[in-house]
């Protein structure tokens, strides 16, 4: 669907979708999802927060709901760990970091991005129930940038799905349609080129056809 929409809309053509399918797979276009890989950190003491969120991901404006998760990205010469935050008035990805571990620091450096020149205001930060947010020294530095911090439910994947939808979209997009071994380094630069293409070219259909900044400036929303 979605690069029937491109099609249209970048270049003017008038094709039916299932035209599209049937023309990508025969030059085997198909997407491949993946299954996500989940990143194990066990704090000392585990406290959980109560899903404020219930599958409401919509918010109504920038700033008001935040989700959070870590990936694994396998395809480097070692492990690496991507941490991200989406904003659920978009789904622009407003912050990203990339560690070599899956350390409270990097969940730290995440959130601070994601705050540096924005004003929030109950301000929710939703994620799984993973190690790094479970941690009462993560749940207190929320506290101290005046966040409210929400969680989903055990093992349900659905209840965070903005965050895990853009991993998938990531990892198929940028990796397992491509057949390369690449440096450390040269994941990296492929993760923060994919962002930005996500954030300011690739269509989302839920977003009027729009990427997520296209969409934010539309509605002249700062």
């Amino acid at each position: 669907r979605r690069v029937t929409e491109v099609l249209r809309v970048e270049h003017q053509l008038t094709i039916n979708h299932k035209r599209v399918s049937r023309i990508m797979a025969e030059n085997h276009l198909q997407a491949r999802i993946r299954r996500k890989k989940f990143v194990h950190f066990k704090p000392d003491i585990i406290v959980k927060k109560e899903d404020l969120i219930k599958r409401r991901f919509k918010a109504d404006g920038p700033n008001l709901k935040w989700y959070t998760d870590v990936s694994t990205i396998t395809f480097g010469e070692a492990h690496l760990y991507l941490s991200a935050i989406i904003d659920g008035f978009n789904n622009e990805v407003i912050s990203s970091v990339v560690s070599s571990s899956p350390n409270l620091e990097l969940a730290f450096k995440t959130v601070n991005q994601a705050i540096q020149g924005r004003k929030i205001d109950n301000l929710i930060l939703h994620s799984d129930q993973g190690g790094l947010y479970t941690s009462p020294k993560f749940q207190e530095f929320l506290k101290e940038k005046n966040i409210i911090q929400s969680m989903s439910r055990v093992g349900v994947c659905y209840d965070n799905v903005l965050i895990e939808s853009f991993f998938s979209h990531l990892k198929t997009e940028a990796f397992y349609s491509q057949d390369f071994t690449a440096t450390n380094e040269q994941i990296i630069e492929i993760v923060e080129e994919y962002i930005y293409y996500y954030n300011n070219e690739r269509l989302q259909l839920k977003l009027n056809k729009l990427p997520p900044i296209k969409y934010r400036e539309q509605l002249h929303t700062a």
